[in-house]
């Protein structure tokens, strides 16, 4: 009999076929540990800070745990919140975060919201809700009679896998949301970004997103209603998506740049679609320095613009080799940089009546290489007229050129 058992069982696990343990095979140690989660009080007064308590929150559970802030309350941020301890972590903002008004302070420190060398955190609403209110009327008073300097909302230097999801920032200091510092594969998508002023003194500086030195940067579904680039491509950003985007208020739209200030500058291989920019001042475009010795060279490369909708900006299409100068400087010093690979598909749309009966504005210098392509280019003015004004374009561009192209 037990050599019989022994030789059925041998031919069962054989055949693949394994008989169900018993109940009790299975020890119950062997579960799956919870996450750790924090939700940290508020003291719900804006005239003590709440930061410390998140620092702390993100000290006990940012290792593989989830940090809370649960709707309906306001978190006060009087000091910089930075994410350092966490690893892995989930940020999830259902309330508040409500920075001071102390711009003294604020001109001290680089951020609002700080990701050093983090590594695979989520920031991010499940429901929607969640707002990071920059406050800063203030600032914008302020700024209308003297300069200093501001934080970034958001501002991430180095790190990989970052996730940023589904919640809304307003009245930002400075720009919405930095990157640089060989950031790696960061994802920002349904966020809302809007900055407007009860006062006369508009919001200054406000970009939405400025990409620095960085790789796989995805952009998805997103709002900004600003005062400065709607997303600004800056120098050392490489592999950037733009996939869905709304572009509105006052913008410089969706910008490549401004290269070759003090440096030697690149950025390349960005995409961009389903793009619709109101109101903006370009819809796309690049902004270079002149030459010269107080100046550094630009190379741009493999950039497209696919599938924008414009409406009432001043241009299409704008690119500018004199950016930051004066005509005459320019003219004694050209701008020498290469612009290589650039892509303008599917354009449709108005624009306002400002730069009539121009849509689009291509100045490159006779020492430049500047290989523009435009496909399905259907850009009017509200007369009904397309005259895109071109100079030094390498070969054919693909639309009906007239010289008086500047900037």
């Amino acid at each position: 009999m037990v050599k019989f058992s022994l030789a059925l069982n041998l031919f069962l696990i054989s055949s693949g076929v394994v008989a169900a343990p018993a109940e009790n095979a299975v020890p119950d140690r062997v579960t799956l540990a919870k996450r750790a989660t924090c939700t940290p009080a508020s003291l719900g007064d804006s005239q003590q800070d709440d930061t410390p308590a998140i620092t702390a929150a993100i000290q006990s559970c940012g290792n593989g745990g989830t940090i809370v802030i649960p709707a309906g309350k306001t978190y006060s941020l009087r000091t910089m919140l930075d994410f350092t301890g966490c690893v892995n972590c989930d940020f999830q903002l259902e309330g508040t975060l409500k920075s001071s008004t102390d711009t003294t302070y604020w001109s001290t420190v680089p951020a609002i919201i700080y990701f050093n060398k983090i590594s695979g955190a989520k920031f991010r609403s499940l429901t929607g809700t969640g707002l990071i209110d920059g406050n800063d009327q203030d600032a914008y008073d302020r700024w209308a009679t003297e300069s200093f300097a501001r934080p970034t909302v958001i501002y991430i230097i180095g790190g990989t896998t970052l996730t940023f999801t589904g919640f809304t920032i307003k009245n930002a200091p400075n720009a919405f949301v930095g990157q640089k510092g060989g950031a790696q594969h960061i994802t920002y998508a349904s966020i809302t970004m809007t900055a407007a002023s009860k006062s006369t003194n508009l919001p200054k500086n406000t970009d939405g997103y400025d990409i620095g030195e960085s790789t796989y940067t995805t952009i998805k579904d997103v709002i900004v209603n600003n005062q400065d680039d709607c997303v600004a491509f800056k120098s050392g950003c490489n592999y950037v998506t733009v996939d869905g985007i709304t572009c509105g208020g006052t913008n410089h739209g969706l910008s490549v740049g401004s290269l070759g200030k003090d440096n030697d500058d690149f950025v390349k291989n960005v995409y961009v679609t389903r793009a619709t920019m109101i109101n903006c001042g370009k819809a796309a475009g690049i902004k270079v320095y002149p030459g010269g010795s107080d100046h550094g060279t630009s190379t741009v490369t493999n950039i497209t613009w696919d599938g924008v909708d414009v409406q009432g900006c001043d241009y299409g299409a704008q690119i500018q080799s004199c950016y930051g100068s004066d005509a005459s400087y320019c003219f004694s010093y050209p701008s020498l940089a290469t612009l290589s690979g650039i892509y303008f598909k599917n354009f449709k749309g108005t624009t306002n009546s400002k730069k009539a009966p121009a849509v689009a504005n291509l100045d490159c210098t006779a020492s430049m290489t500047c290989d523009l392509h435009f496909t399905s280019w259907a850009v009017t003015n509200p007369s009904g007229a397309t005259v895109n004004y071109c100079a030094n374009i390498d070969g054919s561009p693909g639309i009906t050129c007239t010289s008086g192209a500047s900037g």
